[in-house]
């Protein structure tokens, strides 16, 4: 259910109407303009990749916890834990992995909607040294074969077939997918 502009829209109604009957995907678009996308994102969510996107993002937890991993422009490994009612702004270009830890676990994102000359990618760094170990492919715009889901779960399937992929050759860790 999308919500029409210039209508009044209560989050905390919302989440309590919808939150028994979810279905299978975290996600939930809430808002689809020609300028923003804004989403209701439902743990737990436990992979480990790291989303590097076209535009800044706002992140507000709406119910329980987050754990946002972020890599600075400087390369190192980052750690913001969110609690319910907690907000912050993200950059733009950013590797970002936000990490719900359970189904009580609930976020509220607005982001900047796909341009047709918009880039962004997935990237999978070590979790014991953060060396990079794989980046995905590029997606440009949001064609319909360009979906954030296949990129990632074609990416993953490729890591799940070749452990060396996954195999760190700073620190020889082998990096565990769920």
């Amino acid at each position: 259910m999308h919500i029409p502009f210039l209508h009044n829209f209560n989050l905390e109604e919302y989440f309590r109407s919808n939150a028994s009957d979810w279905g299978p995907r975290p996600v939930r678009v809430i808002w689809e303009s020609s300028d923003y996308v804004t989403l209701l994102v439902r743990g737990p969510t436990s992979g480990k990749e790291f989303h590097v996107g076209r535009g800044d993002e706002i992140f507000y937890q709406v119910r329980g916890e987050l754990n946002f991993h972020y890599v600075t422009a400087e390369g190192q490994r980052k750690l913001i834990q969110v609690k319910q009612g907690e907000s912050f702004l993200l950059p733009a270009g950013m590797p970002h992995s936000p990490r719900r830890p359970n189904d009580s676990s609930w976020t509220f994102v607005v982001e900047r909607r796909p341009r047709p000359d918009d880039e962004d990618y997935w990237i999978w760094f070590c979790e014991r040294c953060n060396n990079k170990l794989y980046e995905s492919s590029r997606r440009i715009g949001a064609a319909p074969s360009n979906q954030p889901n296949t990129i990632v779960r074609d990416a993953a399937s490729a890591l799940r077939a070749d452990e060396k992929l996954r195999t760190c050759t700073r620190c020889g860790d082998v990096l565990a997918l769920d």
